[in-house]
């Protein structure tokens, strides 16, 4: 029809993975970065570790993002999750004052956090997956047994390390302070294979909805007759006028390793200017 087109990319001699699902193709909003401005912001995409023989995009498909230049792409560490997508570990919302967005990180160290604040309460016994226990896990989970498990905790801190590596680069590309960064609490394991799946549907690979965001139902640790991850990221995002609205997803998305994101797509309006004709 007039004015749409779409170029179709299929490597010819290359093996395909999950790094080249649209999961791992995200862009930025518009950032300045060092003077220089990226009105239609910055391409992501997840990749392995620098200098490692691990999954990468497919070449082809590389090659064509890098040549679009107007949204320059940033290569971020990926390959250490068992999907690999950068929608795994990170997200933006709008927000209404002068940065016009936040950037959203998964971060097992606000998880801990949050969690240590719970036990000092008195609620190291509230219990996790609750009317879940067999999607999600089949023993009972509390605050109390997830703070003793060293191994636990020792994945943790590795995916924590991870995701501090992106969280570096995307300040340097992006031109992002800390504060306009917000860790969202999630917790990982490692699979047999060494790569992190999330210990409980991860929120921050929500649907953004202009205000609102259909969150993944994290099904954390309910104190008080709430679920305290939903709480505090209410806390989190309703401050900057955002509307929080969590889906359940266990079943549908989460046991398959994905999560509402993963099966949804959401409809964007069209820039009213000529986007095709900014020169990078």
């Amino acid at each position: 029809g007039p004015d749409f087109g779409y170029v179709h990319k299929e490597p010819l001699f290359e093996a395909v993975a999950s790094l080249d699902s649209f999961g791992n193709v995200e862009v930025s909003p518009p950032v300045s970065v060092a003077g220089k401005e990226y009105p239609l912001g910055r391409i992501l995409i997840g990749s392995s570790f620098p200098a490692s023989a691990g999954r990468r995009m497919t070449r082809l498909v590389r090659d064509f993002l890098y040549a679009q230049r107007v949204q320059a792409p940033v290569e971020l560490y990926s390959d250490w999750l068992a999907v690999g997508n950068v929608n795994e570990f990170v997200t933006f919302v709008p927000t209404s004052d002068k940065k016009r967005f936040r950037m959203l990180l998964a971060s097992p160290a606000a998880c801990y956090r949050l969690f240590r604040e719970k036990q000092k309460e008195g609620q190291g016994e509230a219990t996790m997956f609750k009317g879940k226990g067999t999607a999600l896990d089949t023993k009972r989970v509390t605050i109390n047994k997830v703070l003793s498990n060293d191994i636990l905790a020792q994945q943790n801190q590795y995916v924590q390390r991870c995701i501090d590596w992106n969280r570096d680069i995307l300040k340097k590309e992006l031109g992002l302070l800390e504060e306009d960064i917000i860790d969202l609490p999630a917790l990982f394991k490692l699979d047999k294979q060494g790569k992190a799946v999330p210990y409980f549907p991860n929120t921050v690979t929500m649907m953004v909805l202009a205000r609102d965001l259909g969150i993944p139902k994290p099904f954390g640790p309910v104190a008080g007759g709430e679920c305290c991850l939903e709480r505090r990221i209410r806390a989190l995002l309703e401050p900057l006028g955002l509307c929080c609205r969590f889906l359940e997803d266990v079943a549908s998305y989460h046991g398959s390793l994905g999560e509402v994101r993963c099966g949804t797509s959401v409809q964007r309006r069209p820039f009213a200017f000529k986007w095709w004709h900014f020169m990078p």
